[in-house]
């Protein structure tokens, strides 16, 4: 397939996944809150020992379960923000190409970047741990 029509492809497919995205965020968000919801209720009811408050409590995660359950929808959103990482991901990896040298302003060949420096760093510290 042509490189431009494929372009035209992905930035198609990612508007149309953004649209999505923004539809879904405020599902995401009380989706979130319930599911804080239900952990802060969760930790509590462990820790108190009165039945009273356990009660209390025990209805506060059943009110977060309801919430959760009722904007399952956020989980479309999940999955498309994945898509879209995903998708970028791709993207940049297939822009790239190897043999594009780097050069600086005055014609020299560029040295390693930071960022690759940084991965230096990086797995350096993971290796360390």
């Amino acid at each position: 397939m042509n490189h431009q029509v494929k372009k035209v492809l992905f930035i198609v497919a990612a508007i149309a996944l953004v649209l999505v995205l923004i539809g879904s965020l405020p599902n995401m968000i009380l989706f979130g809150l319930g599911a804080l919801l239900t952990l802060w209720a969760g930790v509590r009811f462990q820790a108190v020992t009165h039945i009273g408050a356990k009660v209390g409590f025990g209805i506060l995660a059943v009110i977060g379960i309801g919430t959760m359950l009722s904007n399952i929808w956020a989980l479309v959103g999940i999955i498309v923000a994945w898509l879209l990482f995903k998708g970028y991901m791709m993207y940049t990896s297939e822009k790239r190409d190897p043999d594009v040298e780097i050069l600086n302003a005055d014609g020299t060949r560029a040295g390693r970047s930071s960022f690759q420096q940084f991965d230096q760093v990086w797995q350096k510290f993971v290796n360390r741990r």
